[in-house]
């Protein structure tokens, strides 16, 4: 008797039983409003639910913004809008003027496009390390900017009068955020990471590269929609664990531990 309260009084054992009766405490909570059958099932639909309509749909958009950007950087759109745009995202963002392809597909598409051109081998070699991070601030400013713009101006035949400096007014708070955001990143930044440093490509060799050993034009167009959509799909895996565990506690904390609204069809 005396050997088991030693091995219970060890601090591995403390922090487990700690552990487990927070555990069981904060699902208890649910169990006890919902019924535990209630509780399983209200939690299994909304992960189900979270994988079906939000992780496939976010992993189509970094397929195709993975297709997109293997294509701009094999063909050199990438390093002619780096020339191009250097002068003016200089100045603004403390960026290359490649970081303006992330924030046309992020405004054309979502929030990941910036993720599968951050994994493009050909698209970091535009950017010095203590740029890198601030992409996703970049990128996320812009998120969704086309859907919601058009959203707005679609409620012109609601109020009834025009909403289209309402949507330039919008865009351009996108703009002066973007510029804030990635200011202050970038800031940050450059205090851990030495300024002349070129950025980090740590992927692997094949990935964000198409192979040199076919020549021909449309063979080089279908590798770099293949290697690029693979990316996607491979950032959209990566993606699901966090999204279906932390969004089915979110959403359950939301709707509050009865449970009832989410039950009957919330999602």
């Amino acid at each position: 008797m005396g050997s088991f309260y030693k091995k219970i009084r060890s601090s591995r054992s403390l922090s487990a039983l700690g552990f487990l009766a927070l555990f069981l405490g904060f699902f208890g909570l649910f169990a006890g409003k919902m019924g535990l059958g209630n509780m399983f099932n209200t939690m299994m639909g909304t992960a189900y639910r979270l994988l079906i309509d939000t992780c496939f749909y976010l992993m189509a958009v970094a397929v195709l913004a993975g297709a997109i950007a293997a294509l701009f950087s094999e063909f050199g759109v990438v390093e002619l809008i780096d020339r191009l745009l250097s002068p003016l995202m200089g100045p603004l963002f403390d960026m290359p003027g490649a970081a303006s392809l992330g924030v046309v597909t992020t405004y054309l598409s979502d929030n990941p496009a910036i993720i599968s051109l951050a994994r493009d081998r050909r698209f970091l070699k535009c950017f010095k390390e203590y740029q890198v991070p601030a992409l996703t601030n970049l990128g996320t400013s812009f998120g969704m900017g086309l859907i919601v713009t058009i959203f707005v101006l679609s409620q012109s035949v609601v109020v009834g009068s025009g909403t289209g400096l309402s949507a330039a007014a919008g865009t351009l708070g996108a703009v002066c955020g973007a510029v804030v955001s990635t200011r202050l990143m970038i800031f940050f930044t450059k205090k851990e990471i030495p300024i002349e440093q070129e950025a980090v490509l740590d992927l692997p060799e094949e990935e964000g590269s198409t192979k040199k050993t076919e020549t021909t034009l449309f063979l080089r167009f279908l590798n770099c929609l293949t290697e690029g959509g693979r990316s996607g799909v491979d950032l959209g895996l990566d993606i699901i664990p966090g999204v279906v565990v932390i969004c089915t506690v979110v959403m359950m904390l939301t709707y509050g531990p009865g449970g009832r609204r989410l039950q009957r069809g919330a999602l």
